[in-house]
């Protein structure tokens, strides 16, 4: 196995990975990384580990025993976060500012989710605490790959999400803390410290947990992606809002369910010529190639 050192410098070397240049594509210069969580930290993480895994693979026999990144200047939390993603491929990092070259700067893959307090930047960067809600996100601290973690408190009277469930993922929540109640498709069932809820891709399972049972909810909101987060196309349904979500690599919508075709409608149907509505109704059309024009019942 390759024992590869990372070597981070600002300025420019042969060979070196870009970095620098990506940083400025996915965060139009920043020197800190976004707050919270967003797609841009998912999509950045994405190109670096393709880019490593050419150069730095453990398993290439033929991987340079050194390599360098050229990187911008960045804020501390930026540097730990980018550092995060670099440990899974080594375990030697190294700053160079001209002549003088840090100590390993290597990071653990571990975050705790009990422990809000002693966080490193990078972790702090992706919390978010507001009067209504504390979130900390773990992904990609984790690496990108098929799963997406975050810690949620959930104050009573409220809950995690809308009512819903996902085309493309597999979702599963651990109760941490407190106690409520889960909405599992038709059911309410009372969930407690220790309790870890299913939720697979399949069945069309819906689901919401709400703390509504005097005190909050702390959760671990774990979703298991059957490609890397918003590589797949996944649909969201919300039943309580008869909407869909659309979201993956050329989506982002929400339009009412009754816009969907139903498997019947779509057999007896797809040859005729007639336009869908927004609100799932049609209206003829005299598009070309088709049988007949649809005509449309008396109400």
């Amino acid at each position: 196995m390759a024992n590869t050192k990372l070597i981070l410098e600002e300025g420019t070397h042969d060979g070196a990975i870009r970095v620098d240049k990506a940083w400025d594509l996915f965060f139009e210069s920043n020197p800190t990384i976004p707050k919270g969580h967003g797609g841009r930290l998912i999509q950045f993480t994405n190109w670096l580990w393709e880019e490593l895994g050419k150069k730095a693979g453990n398993l290439n026999k033929n991987a340079k025993s050194e390599l360098t990144l050229t990187i911008p200047t960045l804020s501390q939390e930026a540097l730990d976060f980018l550092l995060r993603i670099l440990s899974f491929w080594a375990n030697e990092i190294r700053l160079k500012k001209g002549a003088t070259v840090s100590e390993n700067l290597w990071k653990k893959p571990v975050v705790n989710v009990f422990d809000d307090e002693s966080l490193d930047s990078s972790e702090r960067s992706l919390a978010v605490r507001d009067e209504d809600s504390f979130q900390r996100f773990f992904m990609p601290l984790l690496g990108p790959g098929r799963a997406f973690f975050r810690v949620e408190l959930i104050e009573h009277g409220e809950s995690a999400a809308r009512f819903h469930s996902h085309s493309e993922v597999d979702e599963y929540y651990l109760i941490l803390e407190g106690s409520g109640t889960l909405r599992y498709n038709d059911k309410d069932v009372e969930v407690k410290r220790g309790d870890l809820i299913g939720k697979p891709t399949g069945p069309d399972d819906t689901s919401q947990l709400i703390a509504d049972r005097g005190e909050a909810l702390r959760i671990l909101d774990m979703e298991v992606w059957h490609d890397r987060p918003y590589y797949s196309k996944d649909l969201i349904f919300n039943p309580d809002f008869n909407e869909i979500v659309m979201r993956g690599p050329g989506w982002g919508a929400l339009f009412p369910a009754e816009a969907l075709d139903n498997s019947n409608d779509f057999r007896m149907h797809y040859d005729e010529g007639y336009k869908r509505t927004k609100d799932g109704g049609w209206v003829p059309s005299k598009a070309r190639g088709h049988k007949k024009v649809r005509v449309k019942a008396p109400s």
